[in-house]
């Protein structure tokens, strides 16, 4: 036997030796009976409302569980700075992470049997926390918590109270293992890296419903005063001489109702990841003593008591945002209004649909829980015919609850 072969053969040995060696070794280190800490990751949690007042909660929330969990004496905790290689890799976003599957995929690949995920909304002086731990071996949600805190001097505390009182059902739940822990990284192969980048481009094709879970869905309920302003007409008239009664009907009173929430987590739409999406439904009711003349000028009736009433439907895309300290939530859509413009006695002067746009703000000045309260401006366009328009001022105060 040549000398190159007899080499050959005895690297290949000693190779396909060491895995069974290595495993043997890792037996011998281990004491029977001895059980094992389960390894947590702390990921950073989710700025819904994109605050930048607010963006150190991140990196604060999630490491006031270091502690307690710890204490506890199950868990040890893992360094998360090797996290973006990983979910970059995977194709996971920082926002994905809060979904429990792609909260269990990441915690296989960096080794953790537990993942801490977590988000939190900003509203005014308040933030509402929401906490989960993810156990990644049994792939499925084990405890969940959320906190109202407001932002003083306490808030630090109320923080800490929240990780401690998460980490005792943790412990209990989550006992120490009974089998060595996987490695606290595990290097994706070529194959591997495939295998999870096709796994996640065929969850991006499949048309998901709505992603309520990335940040509460909200409803609006908005009662307020509505006012007309007439931006210009035609020559040409129509039944009652082509005029909305500016003036002399203002103001009016207004409902809307308005839903939002997040856009769909489809490839399509993540250019817009910051903004919602949502629609409103309005009604505003006029009155008013007028002189309705006709298309020759005649006077067809003298201060009568005349009506007006619009319905109003539009979707809108939403954007949050923060002034001072204050949310606020700008939106602009599209919709139709239909009008009905009638006098007293029951005769119908008017009647259409008139396409439009909108536009609004509302600014969150105090929550208590799920709900919201503060005021509400929306600048409405709306186009009658023939060059006739206006447009109509809502200022309301706003309800809100977040779903």
């Amino acid at each position: 036997m040549s000398y190159w072969l007899r080499l050959t053969m005895t690297i290949a040995a000693i190779c396909g030796a060491m895995p069974v060696l290595h495993a043997e070794t890792e037996k011998q280190n281990y004491p029977p009976g001895e059980k094992f800490k389960r390894r947590v990751l702390l990921t950073l949690f989710i700025n819904e409302n994109h605050d930048k007042d607010t963006e150190y909660l991140s990196q604060a929330v999630a490491d006031a569980f270091a502690l307690p969990l710890t204490k506890t004496g199950n868990f040890t905790i893992l360094n998360r700075h090797s996290i973006e290689r990983y979910t970059q890799t995977m194709g996971i976003t920082t926002r994905d992470i809060y979904k429990t599957e792609n909260a269990v995929r990441l915690g296989k690949a960096v080794g953790a049997d537990v993942v801490v995920v977590g988000r939190f909304i900003t509203a005014g002086q308040q933030v509402t926390i929401e906490a989960q731990a993810i156990d990644v071996q049994a792939g499925r949600l084990s405890v969940e918590d959320k906190a109202e805190v407001r932002t003083n001097s306490l808030m630090f505390d109320a923080i800490q109270s929240l990780a401690q009182k998460m980490s005792a059902p943790m412990a209990e739940k989550m006992q120490p293992l009974e089998d060595p822990p996987p490695p606290a990284e595990v290097v994706l192969d070529e194959e591997q890296v495939t295998a999870e980048i096709k796994k996640i481009g065929e969850k991006k094709t499949e048309k998901e419903p709505l992603n309520t879970a990335r940040s509460p869905s909200r409803l609006f309920v908005d009662p307020g005063i509505q006012l007309l302003q007439r931006l210009g007409a035609s020559e040409k008239n129509i039944t009652y001489d082509g005029k909305y009664p500016f003036g002399s009907m203002n103001p009016g009173l207004a409902l809307s109702v308005a839903w939002q929430s997040d856009l769909p987590d489809w490839k399509i739409f993540r250019v817009f990841d910051a903004f919602q999406y949502g629609a409103t439904l309005s009604y505003a009711f006029f009155s008013g003593a007028l002189d309705v003349t006709g298309t020759k000028g005649d006077l067809l009736l003298e201060k009568e008591r005349m009506k007006l009433q619009v319905a109003s439907i539009a979707v809108f895309l939403a954007r949050h945002f923060s002034v001072l300290n204050f949310p606020l939530i700008a939106y602009a859509g599209f919709g139709a209004d239909y009008a009905i413009f009638s006098a007293s006695q029951g005769e119908t002067l008017y009647k259409g649909v008139q396409p439009g746009a909108q536009a609004g703000i509302r600014a969150l000045l105090y929550s208590i829980g799920a709900f919201e309260t503060g005021l509400h401006y929306r600048l409405g366009f709306s186009y009658l015919n023939d060059g006739n328009s206006y447009l109509n001022h809502m200022l309301t105060i706003t309800g809100g609850y977040r779903l």
